[in-house]
């Protein structure tokens, strides 16, 4: 089935604007929250190894 020609002029700019919009500030928001990596530092720690 062809597409017309207003799917392919909005498609792309919907979906921009679906990713800066709606998924970049969930993003930030998790990692306001949590930190993904575990970067914080410990001084009483003895070690950073994570066994497996």
């Amino acid at each position: 089935m062809r597409r017309s020609r207003w799917t392919d002029l909005v498609r792309r700019p919907a979906l921009a604007a679906l990713y800066f919009l709606v998924l970049t500030p969930i993003g930030l928001c998790v990692r306001r929250i949590r930190d993904p990596l575990r970067r914080s530092w410990h001084a009483s720690a003895t070690t950073y190894w994570d066994h497996p």
